[in-house]
């Protein structure tokens, strides 16, 4: 009779332990990004494309406001995509941006902008437009992300606004820009997806020199 209550009280124990173990987590932490300003020396194999429509010359003091950037309701999300095949795309669950991708496009190209144009006196959205802005920049994007093992792709279209006390904001230029940047895949693939937001950053410098590039041409005509 003893040996049976201590069989049991065995038993018992084993099941009261085991139903304590905790299965080993497969929760992975997210790894989050930051899009950077980039330099114009850097030798990233660009590819692009551009077409500008010429406007009125206006004055080419380099003061600018760059509007709130249309983005596409996909690349909302926080997580890095992807898109391998025509109308499909893919979502990095532990690969996410560490801040709203709207602002972190903002802030990248009002840098490149402001080191381009020489100029410290500008402001992007949300922050207000200062007083005295000469230039208003809009920003229309409808691709930017990774499009294949090796490269990203930015395609959108900007439209370039000048600032008169009598007429007040009126466009003077636009322009469509398509920009394939090859991403450095000969390291880990820890290290590819780092490489992947440098080529999104310098696919935006690129766009941001094309802007300069348009509003200097305004002054080099009057």
């Amino acid at each position: 009779m003893k040996f049976l209550q201590a069989h049991f009280c065995l038993v018992f124990s084993i099941c009261i332990l085991s139903s304590c173990i905790v299965p080993e987590s497969t929760h992975k932490e997210s790894t989050f990004h930051l899009l950077t300003k980039t330099n114009y020396d850097q030798n990233n194999t660009i590819t692009e494309t551009s077409i500008m429509e010429d406007g009125t010359g206006v004055d080419t003091v380099g003061t600018f406001y760059l509007r709130q950037i249309e983005l596409p309701y996909y690349l909302q999300e926080n997580r890095i995509i992807t898109r391998p095949d025509h109308g499909k795309i893919e979502f990095r669950e532990n690969q996410r941006w560490g801040e709203p991708l709207v602002e972190g496009i903002g802030r990248v190209l009002g840098l490149n902008l402001s080191h381009l144009l020489k100029s410290s006196f500008y402001s992007v959205y949300p922050h207000r437009e200062k007083v005295g802005t000469i230039f208003e920049i809009g920003l229309t994007i409808h691709r930017f992300e990774r499009v294949s093992s090796s490269r990203v792709l930015f395609e959108g279209t900007w439209q370039l606004f000048t600032n008169d006390f009598k007429n007040g904001s009126y466009p003077i230029k636009n322009g469509k820009e398509i920009v394939f940047v090859d991403i450095d895949i000969s390291d880990s693939n820890e290290v590819i997806i780092n490489n992947e937001v440098l080529a999104l950053s310098e696919a935006l410098s690129v766009v941001a020199k094309r802007i300069s590039i348009a509003i200097d041409s305004l002054g080099a005509s009057d």
